[in-house]
């Protein structure tokens, strides 16, 4: 089989092949390697500054939930899907910023990848197709957070429009709030890698429900949402009940959001920056958007949209039974 420059490169940054014109193999240090180490040291400041100043941390925290409690938005059964919305609003104007500077273009995953402009209309459009399913959702159910006596459900429930949410009186630990985004976000990404799997290993549930998000010229940051009714349901339900599993405080759940907006944009923005969650996490632990690049590619594969454990366990299974 006979590679191009551009199938060889993804090969390459996909850990599949050597890299281009590297007959002999001899691995390449990543270019942005520098700014990588750089990054994980600053990661590492930050968090043992955090560490030593707990008790200033934690009045931060509780100032902000004070706050918060005081608005009228966060009280409102809306406010997550109205804060997801900003977020992935605000997140987009990354890759499109990225598009701009010629001296990026090196860090693209293949040459021909580009950010796809697109309307005013087609996004309000978007954004109208997202937002009216989960306010549908947002206004008909309870929403139950842990913290709240019980009785305050069961009076909700005689209710059957919501219109603001039952929070917690109290403001997450510092430490809580940790371990529930970590513990979250590994048991999303089971729980996803199950759905994604089995979305393309199904015929039917491929053609009428995921392909869709597969039919695209070339990777670009606007496939991220890219989703049939179902499959944003399914996204958003997956995280919320993986956040729910763990009895994540609203205010965790609120840190949660932009940082889960975050991930999905990058990993179809087709580049491969340093400062990517899969270069800042060392021993390819984070798939990145590297190995979901290699997804849409191949069709296949690297179905974790976060770490790579159960892909790897998938391919030993695989080449186990050839």
């Amino acid at each position: 089989m006979v590679w191009c420059e551009e199938d060889k490169m993804m090969r390459y940054r996909d850990g599949l092949g050597k890299p281009p014109g590297d007959e002999a193999g001899t691995p390449r240090e990543y270019r942005g390697q520098t700014f990588v180490i750089a990054a994980r040291c600053f990661l590492v400041f930050v968090s043992l500054t955090a560490m030593f100043n707990y008790d200033r941390l934690q009045f931060c925290i509780n100032s902000s939930y004070s706050y918060l409690l005081s608005t009228y938005l966060f009280n409102s059964v809306y406010f997550e899907t109205l804060f997801t919305t900003f977020c992935y609003t605000i997140i987009m104007i990354y890759p499109w910023l990225v598009n701009k500077f010629r001296c990026l273009d090196s860090y693209k995953i293949i040459p021909n990848v580009k950010y796809q402009d697109v309307s005013v209309v087609e996004i309000l459009k978007m954004l109208l197709i997202y937002m009216t399913p989960l306010m549908l959702l947002d206004t008909f159910m309870v929403k139950k957070y842990h913290g709240v006596d019980p009785s305050v459900w069961i009076d909700k429930r005689s209710t059957f429009i919501q219109s603001t949410r039952a929070l917690p009186a109290l403001p997450p630990s510092a430490v809580s709030i940790v371990i529930q985004l970590a513990a979250s976000f590994i048991f999303y990404d089971a729980l996803f890698f199950t759905i994604h799997f089995t979305l393309h290993k199904n015929f039917f549930l491929y053609k009428y429900i995921h392909k869709q998000h597969h039919e695209h010229g070339v990777v670009h940051s606007h496939i991220t949402n890219k989703l049939t009714i179902i499959e944003r349901i399914t996204l958003v339900l997956t995280a919320n009940f993986a956040l729910k599993v763990f009895d994540s405080h609203p205010f965790t759940r609120m840190i949660f959001i932009p940082i889960f907006v975050g991930i999905l944009i990058d990993n179809h923005a087709g580049y491969d920056m340093p400062f990517g969650l899969h270069r800042l996490v060392p021993f390819g632990l984070v798939g990145g958007s590297v190995k979901h690049f290699a997804h849409h590619q191949n069709g296949n594969g690297n179905y974790q949209p976060i770490f790579t454990y159960l892909d790897r366990l998938l391919k030993l299974y695989n080449y186990q039974r050839l």
